[in-house]
């Protein structure tokens, strides 16, 4: 479940139509942010593609904004 009544699955039960497969994947933060109890935190993920590549993107902006990681696939990539 994402939020509400929103949620992707491939458990044969609840099976998202058209969704094939879903692999976990690790997002890391360069520097721990400190997130106060009850405190929520806000992050945006952009996946981007080249000609050759696949990749993800990723940044909090609350409780702290930090820099945007893996910036062109540099540590992480797919190819295509």
């Amino acid at each position: 479940k994402l939020y509400g009544d929103v949620h992707i699955s491939t458990y044969p039960p609840t099976h998202t139509p058209g969704m094939f497969s879903w692999f976990p994947i690790y997002f890391p933060l360069k520097t721990p942010i400190h997130v106060p109890a009850g405190r929520k935190v806000e992050c945006h993920f952009w996946r981007c593609v080249s000609s050759s590549k696949v990749w993800y993107e990723w940044a909090t902006t609350s409780p702290e904004v930090s820099h945007v990681h893996n910036v062109n696939g540099r540590s992480y990539w797919v190819g295509l």
